[in-house]
């Protein structure tokens, strides 16, 4: 694939409790069914999508965020551009959330949180690395 969006190591996604999106996104791409299991699901992840972060499952780690991403946007003081649910204000959004998380909850470093999406495998040890 051509893009440079897929199968790339520099590329970063940032989601907010994304899951299901990416299980649509694997099924396009790979013109397959999904793998029957998390792990398969997983090594597919780490294949198309490298380096993943998923705010939802970031927040787990800070006492004081809770809620979806308005009220993230919010607690943060992230101004919104645009109208909820709107896919460029939502990328937005979450983009900025990140950046603001990152360096005021977890001093800029959250390598070790990468490869999780909230609610797969946070739970069930399982990751993509």
């Amino acid at each position: 694939m051509s893009s440079g969006v897929v199968l790339n190591d520099g590329v970063y996604w940032v989601t907010f409790h994304a899951g299901y999106d990416f299980g649509y996104l694997l099924k396009i791409l790979t013109c397959d069914t999904l793998p029957d299991t998390q792990a398969g699901f997983f090594k597919l992840m780490k294949i198309y999508f490298p380096t993943v972060y998923d705010i939802k499952h970031l927040m787990k780690f800070c006492n004081s965020l809770h809620g979806g991403l308005n009220k993230l946007a919010e607690l943060l003081d992230v101004e919104r551009v645009g109208e909820s649910h709107q896919a460029g204000s939502d990328s937005l959004v979450t983009s900025c959330a990140f950046w603001k998380l990152k360096d005021s909850f977890f001093a800029g470093s959250t390598e070790k949180y990468a490869g999780v999406l909230y609610g797969l495998n946070a739970e069930n040890g399982v990751t993509a690395h």
